[in-house]
């Protein structure tokens, strides 16, 4: 019986640990007490993540820098003095690590951690559903993601999940007449995902 209860205690240990540990999607989206203006001078660290779809070692390296510099005319316009910007492109599908960002607002005395990914894929996308002018066009999409995470204790503050901010369509699509549906750069898709993102994470 003594090692029956011993095994019972230690799964429920083990359970109560598992718990504490929540997962990425187990995060609320916003803690109750945050407010924007706390983040007085985060560092932010973004990426950007190739999904499906062909792009030239020339389009991978154009997008990344295209991405940092939407970020630093972004931050600028709204005023938020960022301690440091890093992209990079992320590797593989494992999930991130945000340790090395949250090290770096340390050493740099940073109050919080921003970590943003831009997803990309190419496509064919529907446009002007729920129209008689419905039409499908290939398309490069790119989604955004970010976590706000406070530097002193590593707790998430903030969290934009995927599929709750508008996608941003490379094709501006003209309901009224679909052959004036005008393409946008790669620089314009991205200064838009850029402003959305930054939109959402400094909201009131």
């Amino acid at each position: 019986m003594p090692g029956i209860l011993a095994i019972v205690a230690l799964a429920g240990l083990l359970t109560a640990c598992a718990e504490t540990s929540p997962r990425r999607e187990a995060i609320p989206v916003r803690a109750s007490d945050f407010r924007a203006s706390e983040m007085r001078q985060p560092v932010v660290f973004a990426q950007i993540r190739f999904g499906p779809g062909e792009y030239s070692g020339e389009e991978r390296k154009s997008m990344e820098q295209e991405l940092e510099g939407a970020l630093l005319e972004e931050l600028n316009a709204r005023a938020l003095l960022a301690k440091e910007v890093r992209v990079s492109v992320a590797r593989g599908d494992a999930e991130r690590d945000p340790g090395p960002a949250l090290a770096r607002a340390r050493e740099l005395g940073a109050d919080h951690a921003v970590l943003a990914e831009l997803r990309v894929s190419r496509g064919p996308q529907v446009f002007c559903q729920g129209t008689r002018k419905r039409f499908h066009a290939n398309a490069t999409r790119w989604e955004q993601t970010a976590e706000v995470v406070r530097a002193s204790d590593g707790n998430v503050r903030l969290r934009v999940a995927p599929g709750s901010i508008l996608p941003v369509l490379d094709l501006d699509a003209d309901c009224d007449n679909p052959r004036d549906s005008r393409r946008l750069t790669s620089g314009e898709a991205v200064a838009d995902a850029v402003k959305r993102i930054l939109t959402r994470l400094l909201s009131p």
